[in-house]
């Protein structure tokens, strides 16, 4: 038998295995590479949803309060089924006040008239539906509170593009809508659908009350836009010789800042009407023309005999007022 060859301790193979992370060890390359991409993903988006979120945080907090419609007029939606009116007898030679909401767009009477796409606009006008339903909704509550008052949404057929719908009759359609126009005030609720501008918003709304209640209203109050109040009391009233502690407005503006809006009133509205009162001549008269497009002609003359010489008058002195004599005065 041979001796047994002796393993030296010299000779002995030390093999050190390194330490490796468990995860590492059994994660496949293509893993691992979509692992790296997705921490630079996020590296690089993190920031941009941080300052999102910052944003959106202070919109939330500044952004215009909207407004709110009347708190008598329980109803906020719009019936899709047609409405069954019921009314109770109105004895129009008790009435005494006069209620105006002047028209501005055109409702189409189709679907709800709080959603934009369903009014007749100008571009300017983009925004505002919500104060046109605010104006409506607070005439008809105050309507609601008096009932000794005839509310009267005016303005003519204004618009080629909407046919024959006249500005009142699409507030009026509005109202009905929401199913505000109750019982209660459904024969004190009309139109005046021949006014081209503010300054016959008024003087045509007299007439309207006039051919219904058969006298003249002892008080006036306009519901419209606040930034449109001075051309209404400085002028319109001042032109209509109409006493000022029974000329009243409520003026209610869209939400948010209304600077621009006011220097485009005093320098496309009311700068003019302070020039030529009655807006019979130059740029006013112009409009007045444009806005006409079927070329309707109101008889208020007719049914107001007491002022026909009123509804044409055109002094040559723009800014003198009319001298002869008004029923409101007597």
């Amino acid at each position: 038998m041979l001796p047994t060859a002796r393993k030296s301790s010299s000779s002995r193979v030390r093999i050190n295995i390194p330490t490796v992370n468990v995860s590492e060890a059994w994660t496949p390359a293509p893993l691992l590479r979509k692992q790296h991409l997705g921490t630079r993903l996020l590296r690089l988006y993190l920031p941009c949803l941080l300052v999102f979120s910052l944003v959106l945080n202070i919109y939330y907090f500044t952004r215009p309060t909207p407004l709110a419609l009347p708190n008598a007029l329980s109803s906020t939606q719009a019936s899709a089924e047609k409405t069954k009116h019921e009314y109770v007898a109105v004895d129009y030679e008790q009435v005494t006040d006069l209620i105006i909401v002047p028209g501005h767009g055109i409702f189409t009477n189709e679907g709800p008239p709080l959603a934009e796409n369903n009014w007749h606009l100008l571009k300017m006008q983009r925004g505002e539906v919500g104060a046109f339903m605010a104006h409506i909704g607070k005439a008809v509550e105050m309507a609601k509170e008096q009932d000794s008052s005839l509310l009267v949404f005016s303005g003519g057929k204004t618009r080629l593009t909407a046919g024959m719908f006249s500005e009142a009759q699409g507030y009026w359609n509005a109202a009905d809508r929401m199913g505000w126009l109750t019982k209660d005030v459904y024969r004190r609720v009309l139109t005046e659908e021949h006014a081209r501008d503010s300054y016959e918003n008024v003087l045509f709304s007299i007439a309207r009350f006039r051919e219904v209640t058969g006298h003249y209203p002892d008080r006036i109050t306009v519901v419209g836009f606040e930034f449109k109040k001075d051309r209404f009391l400085d002028l319109h009233r001042k032109a209509l010789r109409y006493p000022k502690i029974r000329f009243n407005y409520v003026g209610i503006n869209p939400p948010g800042d209304s600077t621009k809006l006011l220097l485009g009133e005093r320098e496309n509205a009311y700068r003019l009407f302070a020039r030529d009162l009655y807006g019979c001549r130059g740029l006013l008269a112009e409009k007045r023309r444009e806005r006409n497009p079927f070329k309707t002609v109101h008889g208020y003359a007719t049914s107001c005999p007491e002022i026909a010489a009123f509804f044409n008058y055109c002094p040559g002195n723009p800014m003198a007022t009319y001298d002869g004599a008004l029923p409101w005065l007597s």
